[in-house]
C-alpha cells in the first residue's frame, strides 16, 4: 500500500479515536478539556483526509495505461 495512503488512513483513524473520546467526555464529565481534544482531531482530519485524497489520485495516475489487444 501506497505510503501516503497509510499515513492518511492512520491519522482519519487516529481522528476518529480522539473525536469518539471526546464526546464520552463531554457526556460524563462536562469538562472543557475535550475542547482541545476537538481541536486536535479536527487538525488530524484537516491533515489525513487531503492525504488520502492525495494518494488516491497519485495512485490512479501512475499506472501505466496499456493498449488494447484486439
Amino acid at each position: 500500500m501506497n505510503k501516503i495512503l497509510s499515513t492518511g488512513i492512520a491519522l482519519m483513524a487516529v481522528g476518529v479515536v480522539g473525536l469518539i473520546f471526546a464526546v464520552v467526555m463531554e457526556i460524563r464529565t462536562a469538562e472543557p478539556v475535550y475542547y482541545l481534544v476537538m481541536k486536535i482531531t479536527a487538525g488530524l482530519f484537516g491533515v489525513g483526509g487531503p492525504l488520502f485524497g492525495l494518494a488516491l489520485a497519485r495512485r490512479h495516475t501512475s499506472k501505466p495505461r496499456l493498449p488494447r489487444q484486439d
